[in-house]
């Protein structure tokens, strides 16, 4: 963490704390020669239950010049938190204590011999400070004119909690290790661990209901400084546990809760800690004190910047700002600068000022637009005097942005999401707030691949604007689909068309040669090489035979061309294709091995490139007029498929020679259904690992969808065995090789 302190030398002393009227007839009791003051206690409760901000029993201590001077116990009046102190003088200042009955370090002190120090250096388990609901504390320096204060008051302990929102995550077990047990139960200078705390590890378990889709409090724990905790969550996501591991803060602050967030799934899953101040209300954003507070006045606010009621919170708005904040503190104060949030900078004001400001210090704050998904974040401006006693603090809350973002989109401080892939289908759901509008837009080069509808609108958060779904499209044969990045922009903004938030999401755009038969898109040519790789494939802009007859191509390529075109043989599970090889004695495919996945029982993505699928047994089915069909011998003819369509099929041999010897005859099938033409073509199988075991007249083709069967081109040569070549689909084992041909798996939007 990068500190930095701005010095100045001429400040105004602040206003007393929090110091608000009363028109309650109590306000002023007199008790003998004593004046009485009306306290109203304000502990936050906007995050959390009514139970950790509930006050049961309050004690106050009054110290003068450091030395205890009495202890008073208030009377309580009607209305909830507000207590009447009869103090012997009105002079030092009052700590207030409340929910401290177990807390026994108390019971020690003695008025006009226990000092500040004593009652500052008080300890408490964890226990002590929790068992009669969350120990309080606060202070107020009394003065002879005030009859009424509001004490804001601060929770002795932190809070840690867990959430996982993230789709089909479950949280199975949660670690928390090396925690102190005891704690400094006051407010002090600087954060330390007591001196008499021992440590000890958290453990829960989730074995019966693990956590999904939502969030828990696990515990409670002291203010320590401590970098030696660790965390480590087990989540389950699909078949497969993951342990992810963190360490929380190494300054654990009171009055603060530390939430460990699951974030992402399967191998991207990670544990993000994050820290948030107790209660995001207006009101109690943190401990005021006599110094630093907001000069309201005199600073320059951008659009959206707020400032709470007693001055002490800033509150700067998700879509950025660039302001200059006035503070108020004593002559020869300092600011430091408690944390950081990425994308906001505070520096000193280094002009000379308006002569109205000579006596405050000037910061500007810069920040840049936050993305979605991130949470509410603060750090804070502390006001400490030369002997860097803490005097006062003002926190700024940099809002967390609105807009909510499921599904694969994830933008990057840039406000990119930058794929680095081929994607298509649903990329997200995005809700946006009430009175926000969104569009996309593409430059006048670029086509518009993305695609915004809006849907209904169903929130966690309870947002009431419009959702939308984006959606990647797809485009046949794009001659563009060469691998370039493709880009878009979704811009979001007001329905005026103000605070315009533009974030850029961006592909490659990657295509397969396709052919459509029916209203299946069926690849031209096999696959090879890697079956995930569009750079191993024959794409679009590479097609040999883009404008002319596949069949006649084929048929007078040079072989080794044609062995090019004829792709890989395959086994499932093995994404990289297994080459033709030849030994000096026979031919074999490179790799195979003696068992292998099933192609039948595979995800149909599995082994195909992205947007891209085996075909399944209907698909196949297109071509044939049942599981058994002969299509003849070498020639052309017509027929009638499954769906009473009138297929001309046509079939020719070649005899070939690759890699220097004779191959043999292969055979070519071009069907045409209504002026398309698909043309099946391979090496044929080898049915184990012996070399020179392949049957290069039958075409094994990948089929998805059962365990035990596949799609086959049994053919013969015509001068062994004529008119017999069939289409058949029937058991095959899985170390049998097979040929994948592609289907464009079924797109939601195509563009032009």
């Amino acid at each position: 963490m990068n500190t930095r302190i701005f010095k100045y030398v001429s400040l105004s002393i602040a206003l007393l704390w929090g110091i608000t009227g009363c028109n309650e007839d109590h306000n002023l009791v007199a008790s003998g020669n004593s004046k009485a003051i009306t306290v109203r206690l304000a502990a936050d409760n906007s995050t959390g239950t009514g139970d950790e901000s509930a006050i049961h029993r309050v004690t106050g201590y009054r110290f003068v010049d450091g030395t205890l001077a009495e202890v008073i116990t208030p009377s309580q009046a009607s209305a909830e938190n507000l207590y009447t102190f009869v103090p012997a003088s009105f002079s030092g200042t009052l700590y207030i204590v409340g929910n401290a009955r177990l807390l026994t370090g108390l019971d020690a002190l003695t008025p006009e011999s226990s000092t500040l120090d004593d009652f500052l250096s008080i300890e408490g388990s964890i226990g002590e400070m929790t068992g009669e609901g969350l120990l309080m504390t606060g202070k107020s320096d009394l003065q002879s004119t005030a009859t009424s204060v509001v004490v804001p008051m601060s929770r002795s302990v932190a809070r840690v909690d867990i959430e996982s929102f993230e789709k089909g995550v479950e949280v199975q077990k949660v670690v928390v290790h090396n925690l102190a047990d005891k704690g400094y139960t006051m407010p002090r200078g600087t954060v330390e661990t007591s001196a008499s705390a021992s440590t000890f590890d958290f453990t829960k378990e989730y074995a019966d209901a693990p956590l999904a889709n939502g969030s828990e409090t696990l515990l409670y724990i002291p203010e320590q400084a401590n970098p030696a905790i660790r965390v480590e969550v087990t989540i389950r996501f699909g078949e497969g546990q993951h342990l992810l591991k963190a360490n929380l803060p190494s300054v654990i602050r009171r009055n603060e809760i530390y939430t460990l967030a699951i974030q992402g799934k399967g191998a991207e899953a990670q544990l993000v800690i994050e820290a948030d101040g107790w209660g995001t209300g207006a009101s109690t954003e943190s401990n005021p004190s006599i110094q630093g507070l907001v000069d309201v006045e005199n600073s320059l606010f951008s659009d959206g910047v707020r400032v709470n009621e007693t001055r002490d919170t800033v509150f700067v708005p998700y879509h950025g700002s660039d302001f200059m904040l006035a503070l108020l503190a004593e002559a020869n104060a300092t600011v430091t600068v408690d944390g950081s949030v990425e994308g906001v900078e505070v520096n000193r004001n280094l002009g000379k000022g308006r002569s109205t400001l000579q006596k405050i210090a000037e910061l500007s704050v810069r920040s840049s637009l936050r993305m979605p998904g991130r949470d509410t974040e603060r750090f804070h401006l502390d006001i400490q005097d030369p002997s860097s006693t803490n005097l006062g603090r003002v926190v700024l809350v940099i809002e967390a942005n609105p807009i909510q973002i499921e599904g694969a989109i994830h933008f990057d401080k840039e406000a990119t999401c930058d794929f680095k892939e081929y994607v298509e289908g649903e990329l997200g759901i995005i809700r946006l707030p009430a009175n926000k509008v969104l569009r996309v837009e593409f430059d006048t080069d670029e086509s518009a691949w993305m695609q915004a509808t809006e849907t209904e609108s169903i929130t966690r958060t309870g947002l009431s604007g419009k959702s939308y779904r984006i959606v990647g499209g797809w485009k046949p044969n794009d001659p563009r689909a060469d691998g370039r990045p493709q880009e878009g922009r979704i811009v979001i903004s007001n329905e005026d068309g103000t605070h315009k938030e533009t974030y850029t999401v961006r592909r490659i755009n990657w295509g397969l040669p396709v052919v459509k038969i029916g209203e299946t898109w069926w690849c031209k040519y096999n696959l090879r090489g890697n079956v995930k790789s569009f750079e191993d494939q024959i794409t679009i802009p590479n097609d040999p035979a883009p404008h002319y007859d596949l069949l006649s191509y084929l048929t007078t390529v040079s072989e080794d061309e044609l062995l090019n075109l004829l792709g890989d043989q395959y086994q499932g599970g093995n994404k990289q294709g297994l080459p033709l090889r030849h030994d000096g004695t026979a031919f074999y495919h490179e790799g195979v091995a003696a068992s292998a996945q099933n192609f039948g029982t595979l995800p149909p993505a599995e082994m195909a490139p992205p947007g891209y699928q085996i075909p399944g047994y209907d698909d196949y089915l297109a071509f044939s007029k049942n599981g058994n069909f002969n299509l003849g011998g070498v020639g052309s003819r017509s027929y009638q498929n499954s769906k009473g369509q009138i297929i001309q099929i046509t079939i020719v041999e070649r005899d070939v020679n690759f890699l220097g010897h004779n191959y043999g005859v292969i055979s070519f099938y071009d069907f045409e259904i209504d002026g398309a033409h698909y043309v099946l073509n391979g090496l044929g199988h080898q049915w184990n690992t012996v070399h020179g075991n392949i049957a290069r007249m039958n075409l094994l083709l990948a089929t998805y969808g059962n365990s035990s069967q596949t799609w086959v081109m049994e053919g013969y040569e015509s001068q062994v065995k004529p008119n017999e070549n069939w289409i058949k689909y029937t058991a095959n084992n899985s170390t049998k090789t097979r040929l994948i041909r592609c289907i464009k798996t079924p797109v939601e939007y195509t563009y032009d």
